[in-house]
């Protein structure tokens, strides 16, 4: 019977070459988690440009309506004096 279970055992150089495949494995995906943050990272920074650019748009959109009212606001004034 030891006999028998003695050819499933695994030899020395078996597990050294699992353990290489693994450890290759385990780099590849260690580089594709990097490429991944990366990623993240690259999409961090588009989204604080686009917020950059809406709070910039927004200030001017309120300026714009303000004057805008001011001077409706001046022309109306003058009309009815």
């Amino acid at each position: 019977m030891d006999q028998e279970i003695a050819k499933f055992y695994a030899s020395k150089v078996d597990l050294l070459e699992l353990r290489e495949s693994i450890a290759i494995h385990f780099g590849k995906v260690h580089v594709d988690i990097a490429e991944v943050n990366g990623r993240i990272c690259m999409v961090g920074t588009r989204l604080a440009e686009l917020e950059t650019r809406l709070v910039k748009w927004f200030v001017a959109t309120a300026i714009a309506i303000a004057t805008l009212n001011a001077g409706l606001m001046f022309g109306m004034l003058k009309l009815l004096r």
